[in-house]
């Protein structure tokens, strides 16, 4: 599988409503945020991770006093390509005082769910159904899910609690990454969002899985070639309506 890249943290969101042509352009055409990002999806076994938001709408940033707050926490600068992998098989050991995955080499889905499954504990974790600390962030974090704002506080409280628990393991790289990936998490009250727009190679090709809102994307693309195909017949009108003949045109090119 594919290493990982970045999780995007957005801190302040509002639901877009009856965008114009022109606006629906300008937002897919924005070349620092993926367009899925900004579409609101969840896994089909458990739409509760976006809870607070509503599958398959379109959100973007409230922007604050000092302009917008997107913030994009990479995953690629910490020692070694692949070292969030290890990291995420490390805090599974510490919350669950040793556990380890066994067996492999995973995929992606298989490795997320086996890691999951160990911090399961229906006695002990009643109140979420057996999900116990990381759960959410274990399970879907790199499977190119929305975490909604119940789940992003869920995990900032879970970060919380066992913050003195990493900084005890006196591994430096692994408390660096856990307060690294805490700050995506700890987000104001109110509507936000945490994603991870990134696909991931296997078997040289890209893998897509099944996920809730995913439609909305469908017709967002089908939306901008309208755009696109309204704005070439604007552009013949206008050089019907006295813009430039073929004859001048020709003879333009003709001179330089």
């Amino acid at each position: 599988m594919s290493f990982p890249a970045y999780f995007v943290s957005w801190p302040a969101v509002e639901k877009i409503e009856g965008l114009s042509p022109q606006q629906i352009k300008e937002y897919l055409e924005r070349d620092y945020v993926s367009r899925e990002d900004q579409i609101v999806v969840a896994p089909p076994d458990y739409p509760q991770l976006a809870e607070g938001l509503e599958i398959g709408a379109l959100y973007d940033l409230v922007s604050g006093t000092d302009g917008l707050h997107v913030c994009m926490n990479h995953l690629s600068s910490y020692y070694q390509d692949k070292y969030y992998l290890e990291w995420c098989e490390k805090l599974v050991s510490l919350v669950t005082k040793g556990k380890k995955l066994t067996g492999g080499p995973y995929r992606m889905v298989a490795w997320s769910n086996a890691l999951s499954e160990l911090v399961q504990n229906e006695d002990k974790y009643s109140e979420t159904g057996g999900r116990g600390p990381f759960w959410e962030l274990l399970r879907y974090g790199l499977r190119g899910m929305t975490f909604g704002p119940v789940v992003c506080r869920k995990l900032a409280v879970d970060f919380q609690t066992w913050e003195s628990d990493a900084w005890a393991s006196r591994d430096f790289e692994f408390l660096q990454m856990y307060l690294h990936v805490q700050r995506c998490f700890n987000l104001p009250t109110g509507t936000c969002m945490v994603t991870y727009p990134e696909p991931w190679d296997e078997d040289g090709e890209t893998f897509t899985e099944p996920k809730l809102g995913i439609e909305t994307l469908d017709l967002l693309r089908q939306k901008r070639e309208t755009v696109a195909v309204q704005s070439v017949y604007a552009d013949d009108e206008s050089v019907g309506a006295g813009g430039i003949n073929e004859a001048e045109s020709a003879h333009q090119y003709d001179d330089i």
